[in-house]
């Protein structure tokens, strides 16, 4: 009979062990499911304090996680008190929390009617050093009649996470049964909570990484905007600085192929000088604003044809020009010698159309030109001091071109001999009068170009032309009186056109 009570009350027992795993587990497993289900660190900490009150009746509870430092314990979420207390710190090794965190280790506590004095000292080591970094800004919560607490670690691996604490107005918190169970679950939440951290910290990172992606992008769209503004600068500097260099010196410069220092050698060139007879006349008549209007028209024109042939404009000396072919770039001595005497006759045929533009504007005075030509060994490059340069051409050469211009006729190009020996096969030439020049020991022979051999001959070609009431004969090797035919042209022209207008009338 005794055997069967015993046998019933063993089952009995058993079965109440049994019961209790079962709710156990499903506690877990529902704990579990809770604290899994979000990345919320807040929220997993709320369920947990909640469910902890739904299955053991924990009125009163808070969470606190261990910071970077691992020198304080921070309040996470609290549940029942007042206050909620949340951001308050607890240093580690002060107090039953701070010790708990120190030791790894679950505490209970009773009897703890001088709670509020244990809360105070709590306080105090936290603030007692004015050189301490962490200052208690917020109170930590707490109940004013506490008869015990129990506080156990959150732990992960053996690391510590946080800690979880229990205070009650009753003398014990909760059995010791459940102490394991409790311990199991704050780990499990210490889990759930560290890999919400780990969440929030990749998620602040990748907040942070766009907020520099996007100031990057801001700082790149502000330095290409920089990189444009200052590049427009540039440019516009450069087409400045442009006006004052010949462009075979600007563009060998700007490519580096010419350094920026003084340097020169010895080449063979051809140089040209050319100025305006009568100019000097001209500005005591003029206004100098008009002068300056005019002048400008006519170097700008000269300037444009110097270009085109590839000449380097040396300088500008009030009417007079300096340019010289074979540097920094050259054809061969030959074709720089042609292409100088094709810009000087193509500058002849230009200024023939300025003049009558400066007749059309009360210029009346009539504006010719001399040039002259040679070609020659001279030294060229960087002249100067150590803060200022000039590219130019000196030597011997450069003062017979000079010879050769004051020599020249109006509106004729005067050539040496030793251009004449380069371009004579290109150009009709007449030998004028030898010159003296100070620096050569012999006197220099000179020659006149009189234009293009191909051009020569289409001008010598007679025309024969026949047709009703109209009769034209030219031969220019039988024309003795060329004056008298153009105003015979002219006077044929005039009444052409007056009977042109009459046939239309």
């Amino acid at each position: 009979m005794n055997s069967t009570k015993e046998d019933n009350v063993e089952n009995n027992e058993q079965e109440s062990l049994l019961d209790r795993k079962i709710r156990e587990v499903e506690l877990i497993k529902e704990v579990s499911t809770q604290v899994n289900k979000t990345l919320d660190i807040n929220l997993i900490a709320n369920t947990m304090l909640a469910l902890m009150d739904e299955h053991f009746g924990f009125k009163h509870s808070m969470i606190l996680i261990l910071d970077d430092t691992k020198e304080h314990l921070n309040v996470l979420a609290t549940y029942g008190y007042d206050k909620d207390g949340v951001g308050a710190k607890v240093k580690v090794g002060i107090g039953v929390i701070g010790m708990v965190a120190k030791r790894k280790k679950l505490m209970r506590m009773a009897n703890m009617r001088m709670q509020m004095s244990y809360m105070q000292a709590v306080k105090k080591e936290v603030v007692k050093s004015n050189n301490e970094k962490i200052k208690e800004t917020v109170t930590l919560p707490g109940l004013e009649n506490v008869e015990s607490q129990v506080a156990i670690p959150m732990q992960l691996d053996d690391e510590l996470v946080g800690v979880f604490s229990v205070e009650s107005e009753e003398l014990n918190v909760f059995d010791k049964e459940d102490e394991l169970i409790i311990t199991i679950l704050a780990n499990q939440t210490a889990s759930a909570l560290q890999h919400a951290n780990l969440y929030k910290l990749e998620q602040e990172r990748l907040a942070e990484l766009n907020t520099a992606h996007t100031e990057l992008a801001d700082l790149n769209l502000n330095l290409e905007k920089k990189v444009e503004e200052r590049t427009a600068e540039l440019v516009e500097l450069s087409k400045k600085l442009a006006k004052y260099f010949s462009p075979q010196v600007y563009d060998s410069i700007f490519s580096g192929k010419l350094d920026v220092t003084i340097k020169t050698q010895r080449k063979q060139l051809t140089i040209f000088f050319s100025d305006l007879q009568g100019f000097t006349e001209l500005t005591e008549r003029l206004e100098p604003e008009v002068l300056t209007e005019l002048l400008t028209n006519y170097l700008t024109e000269m300037s444009k044809i110097a270009t085109k042939w590839g000449g380097t404009i040396d300088k500008f000396i009030g009417d007079a020009m300096l340019v010289f072919f074979g540097d920094p770039s050259s054809n061969g001595s030959k074709e720089d010698a042609k292409n100088c005497v094709a810009m000087a006759d193509e500058m002849l045929e230009k200024l023939n159309e300025i003049r009558k533009d400066w007749l059309d504007r009360g210029v009346s005075k009539t504006l010719n030109a001399r040039m002259g030509v040679h070609s020659a060994v001279c030294t060229v490059g960087n002249f100067g001091s150590q803060d200022r340069l000039d590219y130019t051409v000196i030597g011997n050469g450069v003062n017979l071109a000079s010879r050769l211009e004051s020599n020249s006729e109006a509106n004729k190009i005067l050539i040496s001999e030793d251009t004449y020996l380069l371009v004579n096969e290109e150009f009709e030439c007449k030998e004028r009068d030898t010159i003296s020049v100070k620096g050569f020991s012999y006197p220099v022979k000179t020659y006149e170009i009189i234009g293009k051999r191909s051009s020569i001959v289409a001008v010598n070609q007679p025309i024969h032309e026949e047709m009703p009431g109209f009769s034209f004969n030219y031969n220019p090797s039988e024309l003795s009186d060329s004056d008298r035919a153009i105003k015979l042209m002219s006077d044929v022209l005039k009444r052409l056109e007056k009977q042109k207008k009459f046939n239309k009338s």
